[in-house]
């Protein structure tokens, strides 16, 4: 992976550990005051998807790969030319819909499946975390 590639996407990971790490503080936490810290939640959610999606875009950029439109498309590129676990890109593709409901407010925002959203969200963002670690680490 040409140096500068590799910093962005180190960077980018970075940034995605941080609200990792932000997201487990309101797991934490008991779902009245989930409820309350709902924003932050959303935020969070909306986040760690976009993140992940930046990443993944680097990805495809260094390899020279056609750049998806849409978040979707990027991790579905990933699975398949890049290796990423099916189930995982799908996670990753449900994931982001729940970015595409709170950001672009399509529906009124359920506050139970936010909640309900974070731990699956923790499992899958840290997966794909762990997954593109491993192909910065393992790029020429």
């Amino acid at each position: 992976m040409p140096p500068d590639t590799a910093e962005v996407v180190g960077r980018k990971l970075d940034m995605l550990h941080r609200f990792l790490t932000d997201m487990e503080y309101y797991a934490a936490l008991d779902v009245s005051v989930q409820r309350q810290e709902h924003y932050a939640i959303e935020r969070l959610l909306q986040l760690l998807c976009e993140s992940a999606a930046d990443i993944g875009l680097q990805l495809l950029r260094r390899d020279g790969d056609r750049l998806a439109s849409a978040y979707r498309e990027v991790f579905i590129a990933l699975r398949d030319r890049h290796g990423l676990d099916a189930g995982l890109a799908d996670q990753l593709v449900d994931a982001c819909a729940m970015r595409n409901v709170l950001t672009h407010l399509y529906d009124t925002i359920d506050l139970d499946r936010v909640i309900g959203a974070v731990p699956d969200a923790l499992e899958v963002y840290s997966a794909f975390a762990s997954w593109a670690g491993e192909r910065v680490r393992s790029s020429p």
